[in-house]
């Protein structure tokens, strides 16, 4: 379906009018101007809505996503505006759960603002199954969020703004996994885009270890909503999973109270979460956690070699993912021979990473500034 669009002015550029011409990964499906966030208007960013094309990591099939596109004001720079393609943390699994349904952009729209200020074009995906129904939102899913990633940007380049063809990803927790998994898909998926650089803070790449510490009965509390998303959007792409193996009580009765998300009832949500214990997620039998295990394993990242520089941050007491599991994943990327800066933050968890130099980071890969290495100690 094609929308008509007005073009408006973002100081003294003119912004449209949108290419619908194809229907190709990363192509347009609908525009829509968006207003009432304080934070993007506060620095005359103009920002849309936005439903484009991509493609799922299950299956390859075609699928339609939404996000948000945010534009600087004023004129770009020679070669347009570069492009940072921005991953939010976890929302939920369910189709409602898409930040881009709210003005405000729940918990996005100041990190939004700081990415505008720096003279980056911003393209935040929903991720697929959160926002446009007929699709399920694939939870850990690397290949399908490194996909999202990638198109976003491509669709972000067809609203009719000067943005360059170089960008960088950027993103937290999900939204770390989602920024490299688009690092890992770039080689194989974005092509026509040139990737200059990836940072993700406290990334969820291989959250294999949850069956097993759900085996033990050793879940965080973080760790135990995370394992009801997986599970839930597991037995959405293998039918064939019995969502009974892996709950009960208390955890099994309310599992759709679980699945809830963002405002308006937060609080009432929270305190359902918090309810859960342990006992009520351990898997029936050994077959049945060894099968979780190798489901979370085969949906994580890394799982191919990177063509650009990645920044990893994380913290040695996050409570949704273990040191070990960052380490792990880590380790398997520079035995790939990976350029990765890692930044190891003694005492930190997972909210409370400092992000000041994210942006001044990210800037610096634009004009090919090296990095140390810490995979081989060298820059």
């Amino acid at each position: 379906m094609v929308k008509t669009f007005e073009p408006i002015f973002a100081g003294a550029a003119p912004w449209g009018p949108p290419d619908f011409a194809d229907d190709g990964p990363g192509s347009l499906v609908s525009v829509d101007l968006m207003h009432g966030n304080e934070d993007l208007e506060d620095v005359n960013a103009t920002f849309a809505r936005i439903v484009y094309r991509s493609t799922s990591g299950v299956d390859d099939s075609p699928t339609e996503v939404s996000g948000i596109v945010a534009i600087p004001p004023g004129q770009p720079p020679k070669g347009g505006w570069p492009v940072i393609s921005f991953g939010h943390g976890t929302t939920g699994v369910l189709n409602k759960c898409s930040p881009s349904q709210f003005p405000s952009l729940p918990g996005n729209g100041f990190m939004i603002r700081a990415m505008v200020q720096n003279g980056f074009a911003v393209a935040m995906t929903d991720y697929q199954g959160l926002g446009v129904p007929g699709y399920y939102h694939p939870f850990l899913d690397s290949k399908t969020f490194g996909n999202n990633m990638i198109d976003a940007v491509r669709a972000a380049r067809r609203v009719g703004a000067d943005l360059s063809d170089q960008w960088v990803a950027y993103g937290h927790s999900l939204g770390g996994l989602a920024a490299w998994a688009a690092a890992d898909r770039a080689g194989a998926y974005g092509q026509g885009l040139e990737l200059m650089g990836t940072l993700a803070m406290a990334p969820s790449a291989d959250m294999s270890g949850l069956a097993d510490k759900a085996w033990d009965e050793t879940l965080t509390a973080d760790q135990r909503v995370a394992i009801v998303f997986a599970l839930q959007s597991l037995s959405w792409s293998h039918p064939d999973l019995d969502l009974n193996q892996y709950r009960r009580g208390y955890t099994a009765q309310h599992w759709d109270d679980l699945l809830d998300c963002l405002p308006p009832n937060m609080d009432d949500i929270v305190k359902v979460r918090s309810k859960m214990v342990n006992s009520d997620l351990k898997p029936a039998t050994l077959a049945d956690r060894d099968r979780l295990r190798d489901m979370l394993a085969q949906i994580a990242t890394p799982q191919n070699k990177l063509t650009s520089p990645l920044m990893v941050v994380y913290g040695t007491e996050d409570t949704l993912v273990d040191e070990a599991w960052f380490e792990r994943a880590i380790s398997r990327a520079c035995a790939r021979g990976d350029k990765i800066q890692l930044e190891k933050s003694i005492g930190q968890g997972h909210s409370d990473l400092d992000s000041s130099y994210g942006l001044s980071w990210l800037r610096d890969r634009l004009t090919g500034q090296p990095i140390v290495n810490s995979c081989t100690g060298q820059a």
